[in-house]
């Protein structure tokens, strides 16, 4: 007959957020633990002194939670990778994934497009609507890859395709 803590380990559902540590990934950690404190939880952020931050905030207001780290990166596909591979060695499987991380670069004034516009037959509407005034500024990554898109979609859809969860 199997141990009973050993059973309930295995019958724990093992939970994933990606940008975990604040913000809607920190909120939704939050009401995951309220709903269901018997949760394998995994809090899985790039930067590592927020994620304990996060880990400690969760712990004081439901103690006794199982909640674990994992660095990842969703904007590096090296980082992605090797975070998968973690999570297999760690859990073996996952009941739930929640894809939250994602990066949005501060909107800028595009100077230049304001100074045309005023002197445009297009002033009225571009007041209206601020197209083509605001502009976000964006980069290729190490992966050749824009950072937002890299970010926002493709490390994450990397991260569900490295194993069928």
């Amino acid at each position: 007959m199997a141990d009973p803590s050993t059973l309930a380990t295995i019958t724990r559902k093992v939970v994933l957020v990606t940008g975990a540590n604040s913000g809607i990934g920190l909120a939704l950690c939050e009401r995951l633990l309220a709903e269901d404190g018997e949760i394998h939880l995994c809090l899985a952020c790039r930067n590592m002194q927020r994620a304990e931050a996060a880990q400690a905030a969760l712990l004081l207001s439901h103690p006794g939670s199982d909640i674990n780290l994992l660095r990842v990166d969703v904007g590096n596909i090296k980082s992605v990778i090797e975070a998968a591979q973690e999570i297999m060695q760690r859990y073996q499987r996952l009941d739930y994934l929640y894809l939250n991380a994602g990066i949005m670069p501060n909107p800028r004034i595009n100077l230049k497009a304001f100074i045309n516009g005023l002197f445009s037959s297009k002033v009225i509407s571009m007041f209206a609507t601020g197209e083509g005034l605001l502009t976000q500024e964006d980069w290729v990554t190490d992966d050749g890859l824009q950072q937002v898109f890299m970010t926002n979609v493709f490390g994450h859809f990397l991260l569900v395709r490295m194993h069928s969860f």
